[in-house]
């Protein structure tokens, strides 16, 4: 939430939707530094940022962080459909406009977020300078979501599925049980062995099983008991409408503004993966599938194979945005990469 984590930078902005984004914003010191938009994913808020806001702030660049609707000091409506990609990304274009930066700026994104940017480089794409994914890459516009097909492969494939906690993430009680056990739920995501997420979240009923027995993991040492606390603060009493976002995702409620829109696949823009060893070693095997995402695309691997990386392995992801913030705004092009 932006006015916890930097109460001095915090705004809010009240929508042409009627809807009030709360977000972070630090002009750049020099009009040639750019401004890094941040869009965070699920369970989080502007405030898993922090690490990137100071370190960027620092470099003289502009940060613009927003709690994305749903989260922290952001709307929160009920309805599902509010939450489908074509319009959030119009409120994020929205607040560009209103702050005045009609130039571009750098997006960045992590989890959920990453839906959100790779729509906004679909309906948007001369407001971006740049587009970098964490963790979770690039969605093409257009296509279906089929989660019991997308389980059904993952159990072919690794003996068990991988996105089971989707389906109980849609279902009706799942907000209320993440509220009853925010602490079981909390040391799930943010856990010292990532691995448990093989066994405790991606089979189907794994993590409501973990949830109504309130098991705990150990937590992950990047976590301070202060960071777990406000983390509780913010989410507690609002995973309900956060969970929407996968109701969208599930229910495929983007899908027709997707193909009315007729929308291009390839992103114009230089775009960046930070990515777990494995996944980036996918995108290094296939050449084919990585030009036909876009022109100028380079694959980072991230040392660690955790989700929360811009958390974790702060140092390390900082400097890769950086070098490639540096080599966009020199104009290089360096075409399709993998390191």
């Amino acid at each position: 939430m932006a006015a916890i984590a930097f109460p001095k930078h915090a705004k809010t902005l009240n929508l042409s939707t009627n809807h009030t984004y709360s977000y972070i914003l630090i002009p750049p010191r020099t009009p040639t530094k750019p401004t890094i938009l941040f869009l965070h994913g699920f369970p989080s808020s502007s405030y898993d940022w922090r690490h990137q806001v100071s370190f960027f702030a620092a470099t003289g660049h502009g940060v613009l962080v927003p709690d994305l609707l749903g989260y922290g000091g952001t709307s929160k409506p009920s309805s599902a459909t509010e939450y489908r990609a074509k319009g959030m990304a119009a409120e994020i274009i929205e607040i560009l406009d209103h702050e005045g930066m009609l130039d571009g700026v750098h997006a960045v994104s992590h989890d959920m977020g990453s839906i959100l940017l790779s729509r906004l480089v679909n309906y948007f794409p001369d407001r971006l300078l740049s587009a970098t994914f964490l963790v979770v890459s690039y969605s093409k516009p257009g296509e279906r979501f089929d989660l019991e097909a997308v389980n059904d492969m993952t159990k072919h494939l690794l003996g068990k599925e991988k996105f089971g906690y989707i389906g109980f993430f849609v279902g009706d009680c799942a907000g209320r049980l993440l509220d009853e056990y925010s602490d079981s739920f909390f040391t799930l995501f943010y856990p010292k062995d990532p691995n448990i997420w093989n066994d405790h979240m991606g089979p189907y009923g794994a993590m409501e099983a973990w949830l109504r027995a309130d098991r705990r993991a150990e937590l992950a040492p990047y976590i301070t008991e202060e960071e777990r606390s406000v983390h509780q603060q913010i989410m507690i009493g609002y995973h309900t409408s956060a969970l929407n976002w996968y109701k969208v995702l599930a229910e495929n409620f983007n899908l027709q503004d997707e193909l009315e829109a007729g929308l291009s696949v390839k992103i114009p823009c230089p775009t960046l993966m930070v990515l777990p060893p494995a996944l980036a070693g996918q995108f290094a095997e296939s050449p084919t599938e990585s030009s036909e995402i876009a022109d100028d695309l380079t694959i980072k691997s991230v040392s660690t194979p955790g989700h929360w990386v811009q958390i974790e392995a702060r140092d390390e992801v900082n400097s890769m945005l950086l070098d490639f913030f540096e080599r966009v705004d020199s104009g290089v092009l360096v075409g399709a990469s993998t390191a």
